[in-house]
Order: C-alpha cells, then sequence, then structure tokens
C-alpha cells in the first residue's frame, strides 16, 4: 500500500509540475532562475584537481543557497538551523546540473575560484528541500493556539486544562500563540472539558466523585478543517476537586495527545509543497506601478512563489493574490526572511486565515 501511496504522490508531483509549466500566466521565476555563483577552494601546488572540484561544489552550493536561502530561513527550526543549512545545501548542490563556468582558475590570496552561471530549476529545488527538512526533523512547527470551547461550563477546570495543553505543546516545540495576537496561528486544538463533581459516601465519610472528560480537535484555521480529534474520561475520588481535575487533565493529554499530534505533523508535511491562493493585503499602495514593483520584488525573493496577480486597486490598498507553496504563516516567515519587507517599508498587520494584511510606509 505505501509504495502505491508512494507511486500516486509522485505521479501527482509530476502532473502538478507539468501544468504549472504550461499554465498560461505563470512566472517564469516559478519554474527556472539563472543565478551567478563563485566557489572558492584552497590550493596547493599538488592539489589543482582537487581545489578545482570542491570550488565547483561550493559554486553550486552558492548558487543553490541564493534560490532557497529565504525558504530554508524561515522554514528550518532554529535550534537546527546551523546544522541544517550546511547539509541541505551540500545535499540540493546535486541539483545544479545547467550550469556554464565564467571563471576557472587561480585567484586571489592562495584560492582556487569557479564561477558558474546556473539554470536552476526552482520548483525541483523548493520541494528537495522542503523533503531533507521533514525526513530530518528540522521543519518549523506550526503556529498554534488552544481555544476552550463554549460548551466548557467549568471554566476554572477548563483554563487549568487549556494551561496543561499550552506546557505540552510548548514542550513539543510548537510556537503557541494567543488568539488576540495579529500574526495568528494555522492550527487550532479546541478543548470541550466537561467537569463533573457527584456528592459520595466512602466508608461513611463524605467525598467527591470527580469526573472529567476531555474532547481534544485539531482544526485548521480558516475553514475549520478537522485534522485529528478524540474524547477521553477519567475519574478519582477526593475532596479537593481543581487539584484532581489538573491530575486528571494532564493523565489524559499525555495519553491521547501523541497520536493527535502524529496526525497534524503529518497533515503539516504533506502540505509544506502545495500551492494554494493566499492574498496579501497592502495599504498605501497608491498605483499600479507601485504595485507591479512590490509583486516583482516578491517574486524575484521568495522560491515558494508560484505565481503573484494584481487583483485590485481600491482606496488606497493594493490586493494581491499569490499562488504559495506553503501555509499563510510560512510566507509571513519567508517575507520577513527576505527582507523584502524592510526594503519596501512594509509592516505587517496581521495574518489570519489564508489572508495577511500590511502597509507601506
Amino acid at each position: 500500500m505505501s509504495v502505491c501511496n508512494g507511486s500516486v504522490r509522485r505521479i501527482f508531483r509530476i502532473a502538478f509540475t507539468l501544468c504549472a509549466l504550461i499554465s498560461v500566466g505563470v512566472s517564469s521565476s516559478a519554474v527556472a532562475k539563472l543565478v551567478e555563483a563563485k566557489g572558492i577552494s584552497e590550493l596547493t601546488e599538488d592539489n589543482m584537481v582537487e581545489a578545482r572540484k570542491v570550488a565547483l561544489e561550493n559554486a553550486k552550493r552558492a548558487a543553490v543557497e541564493q534560490v532557497v536561502g529565504t525558504f530554508v530561513r524561515s522554514r528550518t527550526d532554529v535550534n537546527n538551523y546551523l546544522l541544517g543549512k550546511d547539509q541541505i545545501y551540500s545535499s540540493t548542490a546535486g541539483q545544479i546540473d545547467e550550469y556554464k563556468i565564467m571563471y576557472d582558475g587561480p585567484g586571489d590570496n592562495g584560492v582556487y575560484e569557479v564561477v558558474i552561471q546556473a539554470d536552476v530549476r526552482v520548483n525541483a529545488l523548493v520541494d528537495k528541500v522542503a523533503q531533507i527538512q521533514a525526513s530530518m526533523g528540522w521543519t518549523k512547527m506550526p503556529r498554534i493556539t488552544v481555544v476552550i470551547d463554549d460548551a466548557s461550563e467549568n471554566l476554572v477546570v477548563a483554563q487549568n486544562v487549556r494551561n496543561e495543553m499550552v506546557e505540552r505543546l510548548l514542550r513539543d516545540g510548537f510556537q503557541v500563540f494567543d488568539e488576540s495576537e495579529p500574526v495568528y496561528a494555522g492550527f487550532a486544538v479546541n478543548l470541550t472539558v466537561d467537569a463533573q463533581i457527584k456528592p459520595d459516601e466512602f466508608q461513611g465519610m463524605k467525598i467527591n466523585a470527580n469526573e472529567l472528560t476531555l474532547g481534544m480537535k485539531v482544526t485548521r484555521v480558516g475553514d475549520n478543517q478537522v485534522l485529528a480529534a478524540g474524547v477521553k474520561s477519567a475519574s478519582k475520588p477526593g475532596v479537593k476537586s481543581n487539584s484532581i481535575f489538573s491530575k486528571l487533565s494532564a493523565d489524559i493529554i499525555r495519553k491521547e495527545w501523541p497520536q493527535l499530534r502524529k496526525q497534524l505533523i503529518k497533515f503539516w508535511h504533506l502540505e509544506q509543497v502545495q500551492a494554494r491562493n493566499i492574498f496579501l493585503d497592502i495599504e498605501g499602495v497608491e498605483s499600479l506601478d507601485i504595485a507591479n514593483q512590490m509583486k516583482a520584488a516578491l517574486q524575484d525573493a521568495m522560491p515558494a512563489v508560484q505565481q503573484i496577480e494584481v487583483s485590485t486597486i481600491a482606496n488606497g490598498v493594493a490586493h494581491l493574490v499569490i499562488s504559495y507553496k506553503g501555509w499563510t504563516e510560512q510566507l509571513y516567515e519567508e517575507l520577513l526572511a527576505s527582507q523584502v519587507a524592510q526594503r519596501h517599508k512594509m509592516t505587517i498587520l496581521g495574518v489570519s486565515g489564508n489572508k495577511i494584511t500590511a502597509t507601506k510606509v
């Protein structure tokens, strides 16, 4: 079954790439990009051949970094970035198979230099980088928020359960965001907490029968697609009900969350290289010329961008539709990593669902 599924996925990727190549209006930068890069190596009297080989490989690495450097920085977990980027660039240098040598020979300061002009297949390179990041566990974890469902009546217990869930997410490496923050999360863990306290007796003593039912549902923000869900109940007698509920919730989350997490991460990785439309609204853009300048800068700087269209300009707001390989929050991260926002004096106001709002100052 896994072989069949793998074949289907490969066929889908090939079909998608072919469609991207022949579709009218797709930016050529999404398909191939011409870059010039230099590689150097230490040169001695007896290592000319080896020095040239190493310099050529370093030139290919430099070409890869030019094209997908912002992609790697924005999507690699910060704790793995220094280690990960070197392995990613080394592993993907082999993708540079169409190049012209512009200079080949000894350089200054005792080094051998190779300068190449490379025709880089951007889509293939982006997919390869995402594959390496996922397989090595280097992909930056998704942004997530924890929401208490309205059906939860005991808000004190529900808030304690939420705190326990947040702590678990942080230990797992997730970026936990509050709903009120302008950069909103891509996923939500929705908690339904039912805490029941029933008076009981045990050997003549009055105690409480404490029963906690916890429903956990992982959804995608925007369309509320349910990615994983589970419900679990647990009970324990005692008089210190709030303390007991805290222990019960910690136990339920410890047992049930790993499976939900596994489904979320699987979905997150599968969707890394699927193109989706993301809407970018930029305030302070008064003309089509300025909007097109922004469009060109975004296309040139971000390899995961497939196509950008200026939809409308109204009341000083440019509405752009971006076909992008990844999630909205990843486009936001790549905007910052590419420094396009800084160079064009663009401030991100908010990120929510499939929309980014910015202003040009």
